[in-house]
């Protein structure tokens, strides 16, 4: 069974009514993500600098080696004095030797860790946060892109002096759909009898007041 990217369950409801909601919700939405996408990145960042300032191990292990090799070394001379043997210079020959190793391991250890920081810190920061950012930026463009086109045609209706009905029919729709009840039923007892908005005009009005946008004047 496939399994959903961490937070990814959560933000599924947010971003399918990202077309659909007011303007303060989406900043919300959008504060959301920005929230977000900034703990997964502070959290990669925060690994991979522990990890990274953690690969010094390498440089560790290599004075250790040094040392090691050095002592090896001291034990290694102690053949020349007399009456000591063939033994010491062994055991001298083998830590020197081991002492080697252990040097030229350190910078290895060192650049794998390292490594491993770097692709800690680009895994952290992206695997949670790019099956979001996948499914809510497109939905917000398309909700911007929508947002314009309805400006363009405010306006063009404002050129000619006179309201687009079929807009005025477009966004009533749309009123209906996104205001609870309560707010709708309110929208349409407001107007006293002077008023001559239709019930499409006082739904349209109230549909770009929840989306933020401003009708034009004639």
């Amino acid at each position: 069974m496939a399994s959903w990217p961490v937070g990814s369950v959560y933000l599924v409801p947010v971003a399918l009514s990202v077309r659909s909601a007011d303007e303060p919700t989406l900043r919300l939405f959008d504060a959301a993500l920005v929230a977000w996408m900034t703990l997964w990145l502070v959290l990669g960042i925060a690994t991979g600098v522990t990890l990274w300032q953690a690969s010094e191990v390498g440089d560790t292990l290599s004075r250790t080696g040094s040392a090691i090799g050095s002592a090896g070394t001291a034990l290694a001379d102690l053949a020349d004095l007399p009456l000591v043997g063939e033994r010491p210079a062994e055991l001298g020959r083998e830590a020197s030797a081991t002492g080697a190793d252990i040097t030229a391991r350190g910078p290895e250890v060192k650049a794998e860790l390292r490594r491993l920081a770097v692709l800690l810190t680009i895994a952290i920061a992206l695997i949670p946060t790019t099956p979001v950012l996948g499914l809510y930026v497109p939905l917000r463009v398309a909700r911007r892109r929508e947002v314009r086109d309805l400006r363009r045609s405010l306006q063009a209706a404002a050129r000619t002096g006179r309201r687009d009905a079929d807009l005025d029919a477009y966004l009533a729709g749309r009123a209906v759909h996104a205001l609870p009840y309560a707010d709708v039923r309110r929208v349409l007892d407001a107007p006293g009898p002077a008023d001559p908005r239709s019930r499409d005009q006082l739904l349209a009005d109230a549909e770009l007041a929840r989306l933020g946008i401003r009708r034009p004047r004639g």
